[in-house]
Formats: C-alpha cells, sequence, structure tokens
C-alpha cells in the first residue's frame, strides 16, 4: 500500500532538474519527488489554513457585526428608557412646581379675600356700627326697622359649613373650607345689608319724597370731604395678583350697598322725624286749604297745627343748628331749624324762646313752650317742614318718623 502511493507520487511528481544558465555557466537543479510531495503538502496546508482562517475570519466578522447591532439597539433603548426617565422627572418637577404655584396662589388668594373682609367689615363698622343685623316686618311684609336683641328667631342666610377639625388634614380642603367660610360671611353681609336698604327705602317712602334727591342735598351740605378710595387688595402680597372679578364685583357692590344704607341712616337720624312736642297732644288743624279762622275765607295752610296746655315743652324734631329765633308777624314768636338735607323746620306762637340763632340742637331738645303769640287763637303750635324752599305735609315724615330708631 504504501509502495503503491509512493509509486502514484513517483508518476505524478516525478524527479526534475532545472537548469540555469548565467555568465557562460550552466546550472542545475534538482527537485526530487519527496521534496514536490513535501512542497503540495505544505502548499495544501497552507491553502487549508488560509480557508480555515478566511471563513472563521468571515464568520466572526459577522458574529461580531451582529454583537456590534445588538450592542447598539441595547444602546438605542438604553438612550430611549433615559430620555423618558428625564421626561418623566421633567414632567414630575413641572407638576410638582405646577401644584405648588397653584396652592400658592390659592393661599395669596386667601389672604386677599380674608384682608378685603377684614376691610369690609371695618367699612361696615365706620359706617354704622351694626348693619349686619336682619329686620322684623310689618303687618304689610315690608321689613322697616333694624332688628334687636329681643328679636326672638334671628335669620341667617346660610346653613353654617363643616367644622375644620372634620377635615383631612390636607392643607388644600382646609384653604377650601376657609374660602367656604368667608363666602358664607359675604353672603351674610350682602343679605343682611340689602335687607337694612330695604328696610330704610321702605320707611322713607312714607315721606313721599324722592329720596335720591334728598341724599344728595345732603351730600352738598355734609362737612366731609378727602378722595374716593374704593376698598382694594393689599398689593403687598405680590405682583399680578388679584381676586376673581365675582368676588371683587361682590365686595364692591356691597360696598356701595353700605355707603347708601349709611347716608339713608344719617338721614333718618338727621331728618325732622320726631314728634314736635314732648307731652301728649292732640292735632288741631292738617296742612293743606282750610278755613281762615279769623274771615271764615278759604286759605291754604302750610303746616299742621297741635294743641296741648300753655308752656307745653316744645321739641326740635332732628338735630340741626337754629338759623332764626325770634318774633315774625303773624307767626308771632317763632323758631327755625335748618336739618340740613335741604329740610327746614318752623315753630311757631311760642310763649317763650329757650334757643338763639346759631345754636345746635338735637332731637327732642326743648327749644321753647306752646303759647298763642302772632295770629293766634288760642294755645297751639303751628309746625311747618320745608323741603328745598317748598312746604310739604309734615305728616309725611311724622308717620315714616314712627319707624326711625
Amino acid at each position: 500500500m504504501k509502495e503503491a502511493i509512493w509509486g502514484t507520487a513517483q508518476r505524478w511528481f516525478p524527479d526534475r532538474q532545472i537548469y540555469h544558465r548565467s555568465d557562460g555557466q550552466v546550472r542545475y537543479f534538482a527537485i526530487s519527488t519527496t521534496l514536490q510531495v513535501s512542497a503540495l503538502f505544505a502548499a495544501t496546508v497552507l491553502a487549508g489554513w488560509l480557508c480555515f482562517t478566511t471563513v472563521s475570519v468571515a464568520f466572526h466578522g459577522r458574529a461580531i457585526a451582529a454583537k456590534e447591532t445588538q450592542i447598539e439597539e441595547e444602546r438605542v433603548q438604553a438612550s430611549r428608557l433615559i430620555a423618558e426617565a428625564q421626561a418623566s422627572e421633567a414632567t414630575a418637577i413641572s407638576l410638582v412646581e405646577s401644584q405648588s404655584a397653584e396652592f400658592d396662589r390659592t393661599a395669596v388668594e386667601f389672604q386677599l379675600r380674608h384682608e378685603t373682609l377684614r376691610q369690609l367689615v371695618e367699612f361696615a363698622e365706620q359706617l354704622s356700627g351694626s348693619i349686619m343685623e336682619p329686620s322684623p316686618e310689618l303687618d304689610d311684609g315690608r321689613v322697616l326697622m333694624a332688628a334687636t336683641p329681643a328679636d326672638p328667631t334671628p335669620r341667617q342666610a346660610r346653613d353654617s359649613l363643616v367644622s375644620l377639625a372634620s377635615l383631612s388634614e390636607d392643607p388644600e380642603d382646609q384653604i377650601d373650607y376657609l374660602m367656604g367660610e368667608q363666602d358664607l360671611v359675604l353672603a351674610q353681609a350682602e343679605d343682611a345689608t340689602e335687607t337694612r336698604l330695604e328696610n330704610l327705602r321702605a320707611v322713607l317712602r312714607l315721606t313721599g319724597l324722592n329720596i335720591e334727591d334728598v341724599v344728595a342735598s345732603g351730600r352738598d351740605t355734609d362737612e366731609q370731604g378727602g378722595p374716593y378710595e374704593p376698598i382694594v387688595m393689599d398689593a403687598s402680597f405680590g405682583p399680578g395678583l388679584e381676586l376673581n372679578h365675582q368676588f371683587s364685583s361682590r365686595i364692591n357692590r356691597i360696598a356701595a350697598r353700605m355707603l347708601e344704607v349709611n347716608e339713608l341712616e344719617r338721614f333718618s337720624m338727621e331728618g325732622p322725624f320726631g314728634e314736635p312736642i314732648a307731652v301728649p297732644h292732640r292735632r288741631t288743624s292738617g296742612f293743606g286749604v282750610r278755613l281762615d279762622p279769623f274771615n271764615g275765607r278759604p286759605t291754604q295752610h302750610r303746616g299742621m297745627d297741635f294743641g296741648a296746655y300753655p308752656r307745653a315743652p316744645i321739641v326740635a324734631t332732628g338735630p340741626g343748628e337754629v338759623v332764626y329765633a325770634g318774633w315774625r308777624g303773624g307767626y308771632g314768636r317763632t323758631v327755625e331749624i335748618d336739618h340740613g338735607y335741604g329740610f327746614r323746620t318752623r315753630y311757631a306762637h311760642l310763649h317763650e324762646i329757650a334757643v338763639r340763632r346759631g345754636d345746635t340742637v338735637e332731637r327732642g331738645q326743648q327749644i321753647g313752650g306752646m303759647g298763642s303769640t302772632g295770629r293766634s287763637t288760642a294755645t297751639h303750635l303751628h309746625y311747618e317742614i320745608w323741603f328745598n324752599g317748598s312746604a310739604i305735609d309734615p305728616d309725611r315724615l311724622l308717620r315714616a318718623g314712627r319707624y326711625v330708631q
């Protein structure tokens, strides 16, 4: 077997000589079968090695490429996850900042509302003391007089809210509760102010006068002044912060109503609504056309006559300044008082006068005694009320005065 293989190799690779001639010399090289087989074997091994390494490199490169692709995919996935995490973090931070800003805004608004309500309460106290109290009704359903502690069932604007202790410890819930309480106080103030305003208007409608004209006349003569400064929010809480329009409008509306209530209450306290005689008396002649007691002819009677006993105390029907005190023709001894708001009262036929011109008097203060001086048939008081230069029926203000406190 071995000899057969060697014989085959000798046939395929017989001994060879390679002649090389150079510089006139001939040389040869002998290449034996063994050398040729060895060279072939070495070439075959080398070629096999090269093929193996080439294939290995190819497969290994493909594996490396796949690995690199996997690594790149993992890197992209990791980058995406990082980006999502950063976005989630940014969203969370933005949400926290937004909630924090919203809570701060709510807290600031609560402080603004609280400060505004405090100013409103102080404003109400400066105006009329206790206009927040509701009032009872007359038989015809119109509320006329302010409530008193004797009222058996005080009126409530709304049901009370839940207690603060029953709420959770969440600050937002507590702020919502407190803002609800503020709304309750505001509703009570609004209801009470509207009620009191209707009370006063109902009373003053009994006078038959235009209340707006009366109040306007009072504004012209009141010893008041200063710049107009509406109720505003404290700007120290921060720039650009303000109350919502509905709350601000409500506050301004209530403040305007309070001002109107104050004006009407001042008029009810300063107008001539009292009785001119401090003792029991009777009415002997009304306002308007009547027969003159001296000549029996129709005449215009510009006041009311009251009868009592001689020197019965005659009192001022409202606070004011004495502008006349003395004898005046057919009126006899007369006192005139200016009450402001365009009103003047005249007390005639007095027996004596207890005041002088320029004196300031209060409602119910004695200004003289009943008499029969001047053009008079007997002891009585002739009482007149003038509004903006025109005589009006005193019974109007006397009737309204029954409901003025």
